[in-house]
C-alpha cells in the first residue's frame, strides 16, 4: 500500500487521509525535566494488596496493575529463557537513570508502578511486540506523588475540544521550583462565566482524566479552572503538543489536529470558539498576537469547508503586533451547520451568537 499522500502548510507536514490519531504514551516522558528515577512518570501497577485504602472509583485502574503484572510475569519468563538469570541487570544497566536491585522487585511483584522509559527500554532487549500491547492497552498513569491518572490513548473529540479552549483562553506554566528541586506542572483556563466552568469544563477535565480536585476558583479578575497534574501537563504539551509557558506570539495549531478527522477539527475549532472567537466586525472573528496562527486557522477552516480571512495586522501601543481574523457573514451559516453536524460549542452565550449571525433563531 502506499503511503498517504503529504502537503506542507506554514511548515507543517499532514495527510490528506483521514486517520484514527492513536497516541504513544512513551512521549509523557521527557528526558530533559526528569533527571533521576523519581520525577519519571510510570505506568500504574500497583496491585491491591500493596494498597493502603483501595478506592472504588479506580477499580479500572486496579485491573490494569493485574493485567500489567501477568505481561511482566510472562515477559520475565521469556528473557530468562532467552538471555539468561541475569536479563535484569543488562535491562537495569540500559535504563540511564540509578536504579536499585529492591526497586526492580517491587516493580515485578507489583509493589510499585513501573516508569514509562523502562518498560520502553524492553525493546532494546528482544520484546518489542510485547511493549507495544502494554502500551497500547494502559490507559492509567502515576506519579512518586500517587496521582493516578487516565490518559487518552486515542484522539476524540473532547480531547480536541478541551486542547481548543486551552490555545485560545488557557495555559500551560511549567515553572521551576529551586526549593523543591523541580518542575510545576498545571493546566490552567480562564474565562468569565462561572457556570458555563463549573457546568460544562470542569465535568470533562473529570471525566476525560479521572480525576478528582479540579479547582475553580476567581483570581482577581476572572474565573479560573486549575489542576495541577504532571500526566496531564504532559499529554497536551508533548502529545498533542500545545505551546507551554507564555504562548500568546508562539501559538500554532498543533499537526495533530491538522492530520485529524472531519469531526475532531470542528470539536478543536468550537474549542476557540468557546474562548476566543467570537462577535467581530458584524461576523466572527478575533485578533490574535501570533499571526501564524491566524493563517493555521484559515487554512483548518477552508479543510473542513468554510472560508475566513487574515485582514491585516496591527500594533497596538508601538508594541503588541494584532493579526485579525474574520469569517464572512455569508460564510457563518455553512459553519452553523457544520457545527449542528458535528459538535455544538458549550457556550449557550457562543452558539447563540453564531444562530443570530447565521440568521437562525
Amino acid at each position: 500500500m502506499n503511503p498517504p499522500a503529504l502537503n506542507f502548510q506554514n511548515g507543517y507536514k499532514y495527510s490528506k487521509t483521514k486517520l484514527s490519531v492513536n497516541f504513544n504514551l512513551f512521549d509523557l516522558h521527557d528526558s530533559k525535566k526528569d533527571d533521576n528515577l523519581r520525577k519519571c512518570l510510570r505506568v500504574y501497577g500497583v496491585l491491591n494488596q500493596y494498597v493502603d485504602r483501595p478506592k472504588e472509583e479506580m477499580v479500572e485502574a486496579y485491573k490494569q496493575a493485574i493485567w500489567l503484572n501477568k505481561r511482566l510475569a510472562r515477559i520475565n519468563t521469556k528473557l530468562k529463557k532467552e538471555i539468561g538469570l541475569e536479563w535484569k541487570k543488562k535491562w537495569v544497566e540500559i535504563i540511564p537513570y540509578k536504579i536499585s536491585q529492591s526497586a526492580v522487585k517491587d516493580w515485578f511483584c507489583g509493589r510499585s508502578s513501573l516508569p514509562l522509559i523502562a518498560i520502553e527500554k524492553l525493546k532494546v532487549l528482544g520484546c518489542e511486540d510485547e511493549v507495544r500491547e502494554i502500551i497500547q492497552n494502559v490507559k492509567y498513569i502515576s506519579s512518586t506523588t500517587r496521582d493516578i491518572t487516565k490518559i487518552p490513548n486515542v484522539l476524540i473529540s473532547d480531547v480536541a475540544y478541551l486542547s481548543g479552549l486551552i490555545l485560545g483562553d488557557g495555559c500551560l506554566p511549567n515553572d521551576y521550583c529551586i526549593k523543591d528541586n523541580n518542575y510545576g506542572y498545571r493546566v490552567s483556563i480562564f474565562g468569565g462565566n462561572k457556570s458555563f466552568f463549573e457546568e460544562e469544563i470542569v465535568p470533562i477535565m473529570t471525566r476525560l482524566f479521572e480525576t478528582k480536585n479540579v479547582r475553580l476558583y476567581y483570581d482577581k479578575t476572572c474565573w479560573r479552572i486549575e489542576k495541577q497534574n504532571k500526566a496531564m501537563f504532559r499529554f497536551f504539551t508533548k502529545i498533542i503538543e500545545l505551546h507551554s509557558g507564555k504562548k500568546a506570539i508562539n501559538a500554532r495549531i498543533p499537526k495533530i489536529i491538522f492530520n485529524s478527522s472531519k469531526e475532531i477539527k470542528v470539536a478543536f475549532l468550537v474549542g476557540l470558539i468557546d474562548s476566543d472567537i467570537g462577535k467581530h466586525g458584524g461576523s466572527l472573528g478575533c485578533t490574535f498576537r501570533s499571526e501564524k496562527f491566524v493563517e493555521d486557522l484559515v487554512f483548518l477552516l477552508s479543510q473542513i469547508g468554510v472560508v475566513s480571512r487574515k485582514r491585516g495586522t496591527y500594533i497596538i501601543k508601538e508594541k503588541y503586533p494584532q493579526t485579525d481574523f474574520y469569517i464572512p457573514k455569508r460564510e457563518v451559516k455553512a459553519l452553523k451547520d457544520i457545527l449542528y453536524q458535528n459538535y455544538l460549542p458549550k457556550s449557550k452565550a457562543r452558539l447563540e451568537t453564531i444562530n443570530s449571525i447565521a440568521g437562525f433563531r
